[in-house]
């Protein structure tokens, strides 16, 4: 029996999609000290017995822990303007299914199900006086099962980060 295989259009405008609501959203929430609080939403979850962790790197320094990420942009960054420049995305697997459960195993033709990898560069100056720093992030976006379920809360997002490994570049 053949397998269903996605459409690359649908493929493509799936991933352009999840890379773009993910820019659009984290590097202004970065950007402002209020949104800050919100950061550890836009990873995955660290649930027990569950493979599925985060895995981020930022500048050279792991953490599985979204919660910690929060914490050092709350407490070490009081000021931050993130300015991206250009994003590039692709699809890493159409038919993702680690962590979902056993109703949701079946390939679907939404592209509901991608893993994406997103190439983020940009510009970002940390404080009132410091020196505007390029940046690299390499995100991988997964589905947020949460969010695929029929009784989900309305808002919350339908991708998140999975692995992250974000450098500051000369």
């Amino acid at each position: 029996m053949a397998e269903l295989a996605l459409d690359p259009l649908t493929e493509v405008k799936v991933a352009g999609t999840a890379a773009q609501d993910f820019v659009d959203a984290y590097y202004p929430a970065l950007n402002n000290p209020k949104s800050r609080a919100s950061i550890a939403e836009f990873y995955i979850k660290p649930v027990p017995g569950s493979p599925l962790k985060a895995d981020i790197v930022l500048n050279g320094t792991p953490s599985t822990d979204p919660t910690e990420v929060q914490n050092i942009f709350d407490k070490q960054v009081s000021k931050a303007h993130y300015e991206v420049h250009g994003f590039d995305c692709q699809t890493i697997n159409a038919n993702f299914n680690v962590g979902a459960n056993e109703t949701a195993l079946a390939p679907d033709m939404d592209g509901k199900k991608m893993s994406v990898a997103v190439m983020i560069s940009g510009t970002v100056k940390y404080g009132e006086e410091g020196d505007i720093r390029g940046f690299v992030d390499n995100i991988v976006l997964v589905p947020n099962w949460e969010a695929h379920s029929p009784k989900a809360p309305k808002g919350l997002k339908k991708w998140l980060v999975q692995s992250q490994n974000f450098r500051l570049v000369l």
